[in-house]
């Protein structure tokens, strides 16, 4: 069996959700993956010019078994008749690859985990035997005009091209189960052995920690109104700026270059609760974010907003929202009082591991099923 995979991001970066995904195939059978790394399928921005360091300078383990495939192209894919220049121009050495690959339809799985026009060219034109789209964000909402134009049609195109469509979060699940696709449910989940042995949050020195990235999601205001509120706290952002922070931040806010992923443990030892400060609109309704599953098996109580996946948590969680009240003092305070026992811990640790939601919970059994019933006639 061998698995084409359409990546939202390189395969150098710190390890996320399709690294796990790619990780379950080869543990579910796949002798080998054909990796393809995104290539620009927007068009460009002033803003691109901005050097974003830290997300490729990561060490993320390698499996000999996946092949990485850069494609080289122009970022002009959004516009009439665009695609096929960068088809006839670029994408021949890289379509050469993907038939070779593809050279026996018994065995052959593709997987789009980024919507994009090589992608639904693949599922269109490649003989394979079962295919997957994994939906892990509300991919037109990255994006503005034609951009967003052209990511929306390749995304339904794919959604209604594919045997199962993933769903990281209850509003994309609820998105394709409305237009009768076969969808099943996969929250997010986190790596719990790159984490320290689980011990009990310290609250000597209250500091409230972030650790992820700074885009047009991030709500700048509510994290400056948290730093006056609570002068006596230190408040620590650390991850690459997409987008800058606003000026004259209160001295209590101190934002730190991106960490290795290896270093994430160190960060989250000193926090005494995590930080989840997103504006909520229609690009965050669809998010799960990895970093509740991070703070919480870190035995930490989880500071947010009530936006996508996090609106359906609660105190019993270990979720406090900050946007539901205008008395942030007492509201960290009772976060600050949460408190999780061992057992408590490596429950959640078991149960949102990647792992049990790639393997145990089987989300690819239905495709192998299909995959076996082809191979057999």
């Amino acid at each position: 069996m061998r698995l084409i995979y359409f990546s939202p991001i390189s395969a150098r970066v710190y390890a996320q959700r399709p690294h796990f995904a790619v990780q379950a195939w080869l543990e579910l059978g796949a002798d080998s993956v054909l990796w393809v790394d995104p290539y620009p399928c927007r068009l460009p921005r002033w803003n691109d010019i901005r050097l974003i360091r830290g997300l490729d300078v990561q060490d993320t383990p390698h499996d000999d078994r996946v092949r990485v495939l850069r494609v080289p192209a122009l970022p002009i894919e959004p516009l009439p008749g665009c695609p096929w220049i960068n088809r006839r121009l670029f994408w021949r050495g890289a379509w050469k690859e993907l038939l070779d690959f593809a050279d026996d339809p018994q065995t052959t799985i593709i997987g789009v985990g980024r919507p994009c026009a090589l992608a639904l060219a693949a599922l269109r034109e490649l003989p394979h035997r079962a295919s997957f789209y994994d939906a892990m964000d509300n991919f037109p909402e990255f994006h503005r005009g034609l951009s967003r134009r052209a990511i929306r049609f390749y995304e339904d195109a794919i959604a209604s091209k594919v045997d199962l469509v993933l769903a990281s979060s209850s509003y994309l699940a609820a998105k394709y189960i409305n237009r009768g696709l076969n969808v099943k449910k996969v929250l997010n989940a986190y790596h719990m052995t790159t984490l320290q042995p689980w011990r009990p949050v310290s609250q000597r020195n209250v500091v409230l920690g972030y650790l992820g990235c700074f885009g047009s999601w991030f709500d700048w205001p509510l994290v400056v109104q948290l730093a006056r509120r609570l002068p006596h706290a230190r408040l620590e952002l650390i991850g690459p700026q997409y987008v800058p922070p606003p000026g004259n931040l209160p001295s209590n806010i101190y934002i730190f270059s991106p960490c290795k992923q290896s270093d994430a443990s160190r960060h989250l030892a000193r926090f005494s609760a995590g930080l989840i400060p997103f504006r909520n609109n229609a690009l965050t309704a669809g998010v799960d974010p990895i970093k509740y599953y991070e703070y919480r098996a870190a035995g930490l109580p989880v500071l947010s907003t009530s936006f996508g996946e996090m609106a359906f948590r609660k105190a019993e969680d270990g979720v406090y929202f900050l946007d539901q009240t205008n008395d942030l003092s007492s509201l960290v305070s009772r976060a600050l009082g949460h408190r999780d026992d061992r057992s408590t811990m490596a429950r959640f640790r078991r149960d949102h591991d990647w792992k049990e939601r790639f393997i145990t919970a089987s989300p690819f059994g239905c495709l192998l099923n299909h995959f076996a019933l082809q191979r057999a006639a």
